[in-house]
């Protein structure tokens, strides 16, 4: 299915609406989800998906068959949700999904019958989203690219028009300053 990616986007570059309503059904769930964690509104993921899509017709003829399709969409949707947080339009979060992976202990959002263990992960749960949303913006993005859609350094580096060490490097600050922040130790800095 992901080799058939390239072959429909020459497709889409000639102009055929099919291939492009494939492309469409194949990845707008997960677009729209990449948004939503970014923007935590599900009208601005909307918004920001369709545009994503007019985004992805008007670059048919620049995607290069050889190149990842992946990393191609998300190079353009990370810079649409990075054009979009910049101007303030939209509220900066990361979903706390995105770091479940990331090897730290993440807290429950369901209520639990002791009070008092519902008010710590109640308040854990507050500490770590104030810690994801202190992250700045590329490291938050790396993250969700890396975690929540499982791509490769590789496919974030294309992604981000970045290279695959600064990658790294930010995936790994992340971990590190999220740690921080919860006063948490070198533990669970497993691979993100």
């Amino acid at each position: 299915m992901v080799d058939d990616d390239a072959d429909l986007m020459s497709r889409v570059a000639r102009g055929e609406k099919d291939a492009f309503r494939a492309l469409v059904v194949r990845h707008e769930k997960a677009a729209y989800n990449f948004f939503l964690r970014l923007t935590k509104n599900p009208e601005d993921a909307e918004d920001l998906t369709q545009e994503l899509f007019v985004a992805l017709f008007r670059a048919a003829r620049r995607y290069r068959a050889g190149a990842s399709f992946r990393a191609y969409l998300y190079r353009i949707a990370a810079n649409m949700g990075l054009s979009h947080l910049r101007k303030g339009r939209l509220r900066a979060a990361l979903s706390i999904d995105a770091m479940i992976d990331s090897g730290f202990d993440v807290p429950s959002r369901r209520r639990e019958d002791d009070p008092a263990a519902s008010f710590d992960s109640r308040e854990t749960w507050r500490r770590y989203e104030a810690a994801l949303s202190s992250l700045p913006r590329p490291w938050r993005i790396a993250l969700e690219l890396r975690v929540a859609r499982e791509l490769s350094y590789e496919e974030i580096a294309a992604a981000m028009g970045k290279s695959v060490a600064s990658v790294e490097s930010m995936l790994f600050r992340a971990r590190e300053r999220i740690a921080d922040e919860l006063g948490g130790s070198d533990e669970g800095k497993g691979d993100a």
